[in-house]
């Protein structure tokens, strides 16, 4: 799926996601949630729900005329059963309490090759990838509207969601994909596994491959600090490349608008000159909300975070200096640490912080970013 298409798709899975969260409240029961959240998910997938030869509401496959198997829609293609789609009110305490009706159908309808479990805001979607019209225990895709409302969606995701789509939906290849899907989260589970704690399996060939020769147990928990922070440094540059910004050894200085500072000029008695340390905080500013920012709309603004240096302060802000100031970083060349000032309307307990790190402060940081820019994008245009 090429970039730009992704891109409106993306566009169209958060509309309709916004509009299902403000709908939810209103959707009192499971007709309400399959009229409001429900039918509308189905649309967007290219499917008509007008057209009972290809949206079939209440079918049923039964194994015997004892045992009836009944699923809320059923999708056709072919004039055969592809998708059951199992709906419950919405914000239904636990999906995985009512499987076991979507399960049955599953198994009872040979055709079926993907199961859909909802309460109109979390979808669940289910595959075969291990047996064949034996349902997976475990969803391979799963997707909450509420999060996908604020901009939380992978790209993962979103292709997982495009290929059950009219237009490109395969019953055939579905298993595979799922057990693709499966994989594939497994492994981002190992990873993060491995981001938090390198094992010793893992983390001797790496530093052997670096040129560390005797490794007891006392070199591994020597370099395992390192190791995590060679991670974290890789994630950054990662993020870097995508916001298009100066790496640490590419640039002395970081940017204002993504430009690259001139030098100071020499200072003079009474030139306020702008340090090393409040240039460091600045660039590490862009680089940590770079990685702190969930929504791409959002994360498009760290662009726009300027700053500016005074007698006894520094301002750091986005757009306009003072309704998008995001602190002020007094520092101090006696006193250790970082001493930072944020604006009271942040909604932060504690405005004036003095911190030994720079990643103490991600909370605030990351909230009066968001204040700044909420504000902001509300003022009238002049």
């Amino acid at each position: 799926m090429d970039a730009g298409a992704l891109g409106d798709f993306r566009d169209k899975i958060v509309e309709l996601a916004k509009r299902a969260v403000s709908a939810a409240p209103r959707c009192v029961n499971e007709e309400s949630t399959k009229m409001f959240l429900v039918i509308p998910m189905v649309s967007i997938l290219g499917y008509d729900h007008m057209d009972p030869n290809e949206v079939f509401p209440e079918h049923h496959c039964d194994f015997s005329e004892k045992y009836k198997n009944r699923v809320d829609y059923a999708i056709f293609k072919a004039n055969e059963p592809v998708i059951a789609i199992e709906s419950k009110p919405v914000g239904a305490a636990s999906l995985r309490d009512d499987r076991g009706q979507l399960r049955s159908y599953f198994n009872a309808a040979k055709t079926v090759k993907m199961g859909v479990l909802t309460d109109g805001l979390i979808w669940e979607f289910y595959a075969d990838s291990d047996e064949p019209n034996m349902m997976d225990a475990n969803p391979f895709l799963r997707l909450d509207l509420s999060d996908v409302a604020k901009g939380k969606v992978d790209d993962s995701a979103l292709e997982g969601l495009h290929s059950l789509s009219k237009s490109v939906f395969d019953p055939e290849n579905i298993g595979a994909e799922a057990k693709r899907k499966h994989i594939y989260n497994s492994v981002l589970s190992q990873v993060a596994t491995i981001f938090a704690d390198p094992p010793e399996e893992f983390a001797r060939p790496l530093l052997r491959k670096a040129g560390i020769g005797h490794i007891n147990q006392k070199a591994l928990d020597e370099y395992r600090p390192v190791i995590q922070a060679a991670f974290r440094e890789f994630i950054n540059r990662q993020i870097l490349h995508r916001l298009d910004l100066p790496k640490p050894d590419q640039a002395q200085a970081p940017a204002t608008a993504i430009e690259p500072i001139p030098a100071p000029p020499a200072p003079t008695a009474d030139a306020i000159v702008t340090t090393e340390r409040e240039l460091e905080v600045f660039k590490w500013v862009q680089q940590r909300l770079a990685f702190l920012v969930r929504d791409d709309g959002l994360f498009a603004e760290i662009k726009s975070i300027e700053y500016r240096d005074y007698q006894g302060k520094f301002v750091v802000f986005y757009k306009m200096e003072r309704k998008g100031r995001i602190f002020e970083f007094i520092e101090s060349k006696s006193a250790p640490g970082y001493r930072f000032i944020f604006p009271e309307d942040s909604g932060l307990p504690q405005a004036d912080i003095t911190v030994q790190a720079l990643a103490e402060i991600d909370a605030p940081l990351l909230a009066s970013f968001k204040a700044r820019v909420a504000a902001i994008s509300k003022t009238p245009a002049q």
